[in-house]
């Protein structure tokens, strides 16, 4: 049995603070525990009074004189830790703290929080919150919250179907907001949690619950922040392994998006992309807004997902089918024209102003005639759709529709059948459609938007075999020194690392940078080599194509008296003279440590053009050869590798050989690594290889960089 099992399905409630004025929060916990259909044992706790509403109240948990599974906490935040001390010692098994005012408030406040944390550690009771508002057991009717969106919650409604959905949210507002959007829609759920401030007890806890609830298909997550990255990652892989989808709005800014940053990676790189790249790796739906969840959940609870991108829309209404075409096409979505025998079936069906193309319109009269159903039937078999919107009018009372017959194609169809109304449905429309089974929704690009990202979600995840090894020698290098490194140290660390650099030299002075440029061959290009200049090409410090030694000279000198205008009091090692790669596109391969899931990989077209036009893709590391393909072709530029207008294609087996190189280097440096990027990898464009012309690596002891100004530009 989950440990969790005896909070959600508990024998005992005791309400701590239970007040008689169901006005008050205390009070509504306790009336709404009795009024639920919970059947253990309730104990009012409140030493002001001797009974409420002909229950016996108690002056202390101790005084009931037994443990309870569950202690709903309802009182001032300054008298909550020596409660859960009491709870603690009369055997409680699990305190929600109903109770505001801890970490959310500051002035100190989070320090008492992480004191409710060291109770639950220290005496193995475990904690809900604080600021949570208690949970609803909608499968066995038991409401442990105060919220009113559950003062009906028991009144029977229609359902789209068998599946269930539970909501775990960080919000307690926004958890009750989601059960009462999800009731008008049909949903069936089976627990709703709020997790508050999550002092003990995360949302990953609850994750790993619902993954093995036989009552739960679905689990809606409303999230800020994971407190528990590796807990919510395993419960995650068995969620999809079980294939049980989850859905999740992540909302709110980390730290990690706020830092200065130094390669282009990490200033690419925005508050989200950790939380994308993981949830897409997880197969979890990432939805933007609430509308889009609210759809996709529909979808999901019944029981379809489209399978591709391809749609078809059946209107009553030209005008009302051209948006929902447009809606669609916005989203990614595909319209394509019916086949010549489809066609010509629906023609058939259709009065003279009708149109069988795609959006295919019906009219009016097409509902009466039964065109509309004998529609989608066909269409749902015929191999040509993924999924079919029928765009209608709901608002009278008047239902012109064989709802029998509805609700059979629907469930014969093996694609879904969702409905969007173009006026507010009426009530008798509304429980008239989810009765039949078909999601409805009066938001279209929530809905064209969920279908799309319904179907882009990978079938499988793309498994990542154990990471090859790092030699201890380069990551004993990593250990010491300044946090950030030369290009020429990081290329050293990384040759270490069986990555293929090419032939370069250090060169202290003018002397040594013509006999480096003829010995390697011109033409050749020249680098200042400084830890804070991170970023060459702002500060001039770069020349391309120099062809003689006299030409070396002159290049040292520019470079170094550029590099001391650009940073008057910055460490110089060097020049780093090396040979001038063959032309080609420019891609750039970073890894960025991200606070909660570690190192993420990012690939994109490279060069200073990264962060203009930011093309790229990330992923968390490591990556296999495959994964590093499936990034590569996500870019929009990813034509430009496979021989786009007659080019030779270029070197794309031995970059995702890179990639997936970087990214278990990336894992094995986790601990010792901030940033690493190669910028650019210049892809010979005669399909040759490619040349890794530039690398930067920061430490993550790494100080603030240089004088402020310095610190600004190299964001």
């Amino acid at each position: 049995m989950h440990p969790l099992h005896s909070l959600l399905w508990p024998s005992s409630i005791a309400v701590v603070g239970a007040s008689p004025d169901i006005g008050k929060i205390r009070g509504r916990l306790l009336a709404y525990v009795r009024k639920s259909a919970f059947s253990g044992d309730v104990f009012p706790i409140n030493p002001s009074y001797a009974e409420i509403d002909g229950l016996r109240c108690f002056p202390s948990i101790a005084a009931v004189g037994r443990s309870v599974d569950v202690a709903l906490i309802a009182i001032p935040a300054e008298q909550v830790l020596d409660e859960l001390e009491r709870c603690a010692a009369a055997g409680t098994k699990f305190a929600v703290i109903i109770t505001s005012g801890f970490a959310e408030g500051g002035d100190g406040s989070a320090e008492v929080q992480a004191r409710i944390g060291e109770i639950a550690r220290r005496t193995g009771m475990r904690v809900i919150g604080p600021n949570a508002e208690g949970f609803y057991n909608a499968v066995g009717g038991i409401i442990a919250s105060f919220s009113p969106t559950l003062e009906h919650a028991r009144e029977p409604l229609p359902v789209l179907g068998t599946r269930r959905v539970a909501v775990v949210a960080q919000s307690g507002g926004v958890g009750f907001a989601l059960f009462s959007h999800g009731r008008r829609l049909g949903f069936a759920f089976s627990h709703i949690i709020t997790s508050g401030n999550e002092a003990d007890l995360t949302l990953s806890d609850y994750l790993d619950y619902l993954v093995d609830d036989p009552d739960t298909s679905v689990i809606f997550l409303y999230l800020e922040t994971i407190r528990d990255p590796d807990g919510f990652v395993r419960a995650a892989r068995r969620a999809r392994a079980q294939g049980k989808q989850i859905v999740a709005i992540k909302i709110g800014q980390s730290a990690a998006g706020q830092r200065a940053t130094l390669s282009h990676t990490a200033s690419v790189a925005g508050w989200h992309v950790a939380y994308d790249a993981m949830f897409r790796d997880l197969g979890i739906l990432q939805p933007l807004d609430l509308d889009e969840a609210l759809a996709a959940v529909a979808l999901l609870l019944a029981g379809r997902r489209p399978p591709g991108p391809r749609v078809a829309v059946v209107t009553v209404s030209g005008g009302a089918g051209a948006l929902a075409a447009d809606a669609a096409e916005r989203s990614g979505l595909l319209l394509p024209l019916p086949s010549a025998p489809t066609r010509a079936a629906i023609e058939g069906m259709l009065p003279s102003y009708g149109s069988a193309v795609n959006p295919i319109d019906i009219t009016a009269t097409g509902v009466r005639t039964g065109a509309l159903l004998r529609s989608i039937a066909l269409l749902s078999r015929s191999g040509e759709v993924d999924a079919i919107i029928i765009v209608h009018s709901l608002g009278g009372t008047h239902i012109n529709l064989d709802l029998a017959e509805l609700a059979r194609v629907v469930a014969d169809s093996p694609i879904p059948v969702c409905l969007y109304s173009y006026v507010q449905p009426s009530e008798i429309w509304r429980m008239a459609m989810i009765e039949t089974g078909v999601p409805m929704v009066t938001n279209l690009p929530g809905l064209t938007s969920a279908i799309a990202r319904l179907a882009g979600l990978r079938a499988e995840p793309v498994a990542a075999d154990a990471p090859a090894p790092v030699p201890e020698v380069a990551t004993a290098q990593l250990h010491g020194g300044r946090s950030v490194l030369c290009e020429y140290e990081a290329k050293a660390l990384l040759k270490l690392c069986g990555i293929d650099i090419p032939r370069e030299v250090l060169a202290r002075d003018a002397e040594e940078a013509a006999a480096a440029a003829e010995g390697i061959g011109f033409p050749v290009v020249m680098k200042i080599q400084s830890p804070d200049i991170p970023h060459k090409s702002e500060a001039g410090g770069v020349k391309l194509g120099i062809g003689s030694k006299e030409a070396a000279r002159a290049a040292y000198a520019t470079i170094l008296a550029n590099a001391r205008a650009y940073a008057p009091d910055g460490m110089i090692d060097g020049m780093l003279i090396q040979a001038s790669a063959p032309a080609g596109p420019e891609i750039i391969i970073g890894m960025l440590q991200d606070d909660t899931f570690g190192p993420m990989m990012m690939v994109g077209f490279g060069g200073v053009a990264v962060e203009l036009f930011k093309d790229v893709a990330y992923r968390p590391a490591p990556v296999t050869p495959d994964g590093a393909r499936e990034m590569l072709m996500a870019l929009k530029s990813a034509p430009l590798l496979s021989g786009f207008r007659g080019r030779t294609p270029l070197d794309l087996e031995g970059l995702c050989r890179l990639i997936a190189r970087i990214s278990e280097i990336a894992v094995a440096w986790r601990e010792d690594v901030r940033e690493l990027e190669l910028n650019p990898v210049i892809m010979h464009a005669d399909g040759s290889g490619f040349t890794i012309a530039d690398a930067l690596l920061v430490r993550k002891e790494q100080p603030e960089v240089g004088p402020p100004a310095l610190a600004e530009q190299s964001r």
